[in-house]
C-alpha cells in the first residue's frame, strides 16, 4: 500500500453507493474517483480513509454549471478515462482504502494537469465554505 500523500491527485476505482430508481434501492458500483485528501491520524496505510470526488458521465443529469468540471477529450485520454466525464467538485465523499483499488492507479491529475487539479480543489473549497456559511446563518437565525 502506498503512502497516502502520494495518492492525492490520483484517480482510482472505488466502490460507491447509488440509488437505482428502477430497482427502488441502493446499489453499489465501481466508479473512478479523484483522491483529494486522506485521514491524517490513520494508524496504518492498510486502514485509512480517503476523501474523494466522483468522476461521472452524468447520464440523464444536467451538469452543475458552477461545480461540475468537464474533462476534455484530450485530458480524458491522458487520465485513462474512456468516456466523457465530469469531476463533481460538490460531491465530496470518504471511502476506506479496502473499498478502493488504491494499488491500481488510473491516472494522475495532479501531475499531468496541475492547474486543473488546483481549480478543482478551489471549487471544492468554495462549495464547502458556501455550504457552511449558509448553515451557520440558518442556525443563527433560528437561535435569535
Amino acid at each position: 500500500m502506498s503512502d497516502p500523500k502520494e495518492n492525492v491527485g490520483k484517480i482510482f476505482k472505488s466502490l460507491e453507493k447509488y440509488f437505482d430508481p428502477g430497482a427502488g434501492r441502493i446499489k453499489v458500483k465501481s466508479r473512478p474517483v479523484l483522491v483529494i485528501g486522506y485521514e491524517r491520524n490513520a494508524t496504518s496505510y492498510f486502514n485509512i480513509d480517503y476523501e474523494t470526488l466522483p468522476i461521472s458521465s452524468l447520464g440523464n443529469f444536467e451538469p452543475d454549471p458552477d461545480f461540475d468540471i468537464l474533462i476534455t477529450q484530450q485530458t480524458q485520454t491522458k487520465l485513462g478515462l474512456n468516456k466523457t466525464s465530469y469531476i463533481r467538485t460538490h460531491k465530496t465523499a470518504w471511502n476506506h482504502c479496502k473499498n478502493m483499488a488504491i494499488d491500481a492507479e488510473i491516472g494522475d491529475l495532479k501531475s499531468e494537469f496541475p492547474a486543473l487539479f488546483e481549480k478543482i480543489l478551489k471549487l471544492n473549497e468554495k462549495w464547502v465554505s458556501d455550504r457552511n456559511t449558509a448553515n451557520l446563518t440558518e442556525e443563527q437565525e433560528s437561535v435569535s
